[in-house]
């Protein structure tokens, strides 16, 4: 990663501040969104699996999302997405293997009902809106590739296989090396383009969406992990090595920057604060280096301002806080 890091000039210290003035309670954060001046997280070891932070109404805080079968509630949320509208989120349920709008004026009157968009029939594992009318973009481990655009829940075109060091790695079962390079799916707020940015190495790629397909439009690779893989008729795996540095553990896309949370720390040295980070570099939709700031305390999730002028993230401090810093050069 230090040919990346050399290509950022513009570099920023910044001292987070606390975004609330009371404590808000958390039990393990994640997948942040912002939308409708809101920062919504998902937090899988909460009463209520989401809360919302209302920036506009004096940081008005609401809990909402049950885990259940029932058709209001939700089984295994895999990640927060962009809505066409943005008083709305999208939530992909892994387990009910549904796309799931929710309604952020609803939530605000105490409604806890949300909207199944789509279901899909090929065992993704996320799921992303496209601008293109019941056309969507999917995430999984199939047989030879690692993005599908599926038209009307049931015609699929599938792109790119999992990256690989070499031929060797290459012969790999792609469902099989898929489960090494696990990453984040972020789309732009106008749902025509995404990043995936990997956990376990310093790569990430720039996609657009098409009427047809999916066009890789830049990628970056620092490193590769080191795994072994472990399979039969009944399951597939991939341990990954301890001695692995961890790669990108949040990413953010907004209309003009992608937002890239870097960790740089191992498992064997960290454990588990290794899914954190101190520095987040910023790009733009063609993969050239904006500004990279790096901050006082770590951070385990991002999410950025529409107009690219405020970070919210959570962090720690002994516990997780909710946190926020000023961006510089933010929409004009």
């Amino acid at each position: 990663m230090e040919d990346f890091d050399a290509l950022f000039t513009h570099k920023k210290s910044v001292l987070v501040k606390d975004c609330l003035s009371e404590e808000l309670i958390m039990g393990r954060p994640f997948y942040m969104i912002y939308a409708d001046s809101s920062v919504i997280f998902y937090d899988d070891l909460g009463d209520s699996l989401f809360t919302m932070v209302d920036l506009s109404d004096n940081k008005r805080i609401y809990r909402f999302g049950e885990r259940g079968q029932g058709s209001r509630d939700f089984l295994q949320v895999a990640s927060l997405q962009k809505d066409k509208a943005d008083s709305c989120v999208c939530v992909y349920d892994y387990y009910k293997h549904s796309l799931i709008r929710i309604n952020l004026e609803n939530v605000k009157k105490g409604l806890p009902y949300y909207t199944k968009i789509t279901s899909d029939t090929i065992n993704s594992i996320d799921m992303l809106l496209s601008k293109f009318n019941n056309t969507f973009v999917g995430l999984g481990f199939y047989e030879k590739s690692m993005f599908a655009l599926i038209e009307g829940g049931s015609d699929e075109k599938y792109f790119y296989e999992y990256p690989y060091r070499d031929d060797k790695e290459k012969n790999i079962d792609n469902r099989l090396r898929g489960m090494a390079y696990q990453g984040m799916l972020r789309s732009k707020p106008s749902l025509d383009k995404f990043v995936y940015a990997i956990n376990f190495a310093p790569i990430f790629m720039l996609c657009s969406v098409q009427p047809e397909a999916i066009v890789r439009t830049y990628q970056w690779v620092g490193g590769y992990p080191i795994y072994r893989t472990e399979g039969n008729e009944k399951y597939r795996t991939a341990p990954m090595s301890a001695e692995n540095k961890m790669g990108f553990i949040s990413a953010y896309a907004t209309d003009r920057y992608v937002y890239l949370l870097y960790s740089d720390r191992t498992l064997k040295d960290y454990k588990e604060k290794a899914f954190m980070g101190n520095v987040i570099y910023q790009i733009d939709w063609d993969g050239n280096p904006v500004s990279k700031y790096e901050t006082d305390l770590p951070l385990s999730q991002i999410c950025v301002s529409n107009s690219d002028d405020m970070v919210y993230a959570i962090a720690n401090r002994e516990e997780n806080l909710l946190v926020e810093f000023a961006l510089s050069g933010g929409n004009e």
